[in-house]
């Protein structure tokens, strides 16, 4: 089975399934898109299981949460993943924390600074690394230039080089003459 065939085939339970449905259709219904971003299921599935759920027979008005989906929603922490947008975000927010700001702010977000450390090691390394761009328009053209001008320098090298050995082989004509005829 191919690369792009492993997302299509993750298995969902039928929980999840019912709760990202009830998140797509429910009184406070989000986008698919949005609902992507944050639990990294495609929207593509996310679009399939609304479709097919609204085919099917109505939904219960609610879908009781988890214990942890209960924290989150209370507290206001996430407890699933963070997109690499978000972490960033965060080692942005948090690189001028120090002491008990930091320890505050860490607790806020409900991450530990083991995460935050883990994060910041994988932005400083991503930030430097130099990237590789394409040539841009210019810089090609500059490149071409530098062929044809390379090109024409090397043939001018290689007409001095004949004109000389043509000296050397029938002598230098001008040299014998003075300009007067005589």
């Amino acid at each position: 089975m191919g690369a792009e065939n492993e997302t299509e085939m993750k298995e969902y339970t039928p929980t999840i399934r019912a709760r990202m449905v009830a998140r797509l259709m429910g009184p406070n219904a989000i986008s698919a898109t949005a609902l992507s971003k944050e639990t990294g299921i495609s929207q593509a599935t996310l679009s399939r299981w609304k479709k097919g759920a609204a085919k099917m027979a109505p939904m219960p008005k609610k879908v009781e949460p988890k214990p942890e989906d209960e924290r989150e929603r209370v507290t206001g922490k996430r407890t699933g993943k963070r997109s690499g947008v978000e972490k960033l975000a965060l080692v942005e927010r948090a690189a001028g924390l120090e002491g008990e700001e930091l320890g505050g702010f860490l607790r806020r977000e409900g991450i530990h600074m083991a995460e935050l450390e883990q994060w910041r090691r994988i932005a400083s390394e991503a930030l430097g690394r130099p990237r590789r761009q394409a040539p841009s328009k210019e810089l090609r053209q500059m490149r071409a230039e530098l062929a044809r001008k390379e090109k024409a320098l090397a043939e001018t090298a290689a007409l001095l080089v004949l004109k000389k050995k043509v000296a050397e082989i029938w002598g230098a004509e001008d040299d014998d003459t003075d300009g007067r005829s005589g």
